[in-house]
């Protein structure tokens, strides 16, 4: 299963997600922020059943909180 989306965090952040469940019962997932180079990503092994949008979302929370000034 492959699954793209973005979403707006942090108020005004957009952000792309990726999912992709692969034949070996791993799981890769990214996070990348608009007009940004660096792309967060997550290998997690011995997945048990695809990730919901939500739980791929909440493996980015520290990397994509809001930046205090």
């Amino acid at each position: 299963m492959t699954d793209e989306w973005t979403k707006v965090v942090s108020g005004d952040r957009l952000v792309k997600f990726t999912y992709v469940d692969l034949p070996t019962g791993v799981a890769f997932m990214t996070a990348q922020i608009a007009s940004h180079n660096v792309v967060y990503s997550i290998i997690s092994e011995e997945v048990e059943g695809p990730f919901s949008r939500e739980v791929v979302e909440q493996n980015f929370a520290f990397e994509l909180r809001p930046i205090s000034h």
